[in-house]
């Protein structure tokens, strides 16, 4: 299943039978089944019609509202969801303590691995401005500092750490 992204500013969400048509100006622009996707995010100015609201909850299919940047506005959602089954396991995961540390080790080790690849490619492409060894030294110890944490609040502290490395040197770049 999939996410139906709308972000062409006027357009309309609207049902005919049992698929959702998105038009703006009275031209089609697409047409969905109900069975394909299991929800829809609107983010700016995107109308929506009651009918589409109600065929929308009565197919489980979560939909989101969001500013044409992508923050939040407020979700509608179903009295009965599709992915009941996800969120049990979800729940499940985040009672899982071995299971929230690894995750947070990788998610916090992709970042810092991120932001030495950025570091290491601006340094290389420009040599004669900035030199970047000392906190590439400390990046990499942030790396290897992260297998040592054995809770979640150390591992964020080593992000925050890692963080104030790479938005320094980030700076140096501007």
């Amino acid at each position: 299943m999939a996410a139906l992204y709308l972000v062409e500013q006027g357009a309309t969400l609207r049902k005919e039978s049992r698929r959702l048509v998105v038009e703006k100006e009275d031209k089609i622009l697409l047409e969905v089944p109900e069975f394909k996707i299991d929800r829809v995010l609107l983010f700016g100015n995107i109308q929506i019609t009651t009918q589409a609201i109600a065929f929308l909850l009565s197919n489980g299919i979560e939909t989101g509202f969001f500013t044409l940047n992508g923050r939040l506005k407020g979700k509608l959602t179903p009295l009965e969801s599709k992915n009941v089954f996800l969120r049990v396991f979800q729940y499940k995961r985040y009672l899982d303590e071995d299971f929230k540390l690894d995750l947070a080790r990788r998610i916090v080790a992709g970042k810092v691995r991120n932001a030495l690849v950025l570091l290491q490619r601006y340094q290389r492409n420009h040599p004669e401005e900035v030199d970047f060894a000392a906190e590439t030294v400390k990046l990499d110890e942030c790396l290897h500092a992260l297998p040592a944490k054995t809770r979640v609040s150390t591992v964020l502290g080593v992000e925050g750490f890692a963080a104030a490395i790479y938005f320094e040197a980030f700076a140096r770049m501007l």
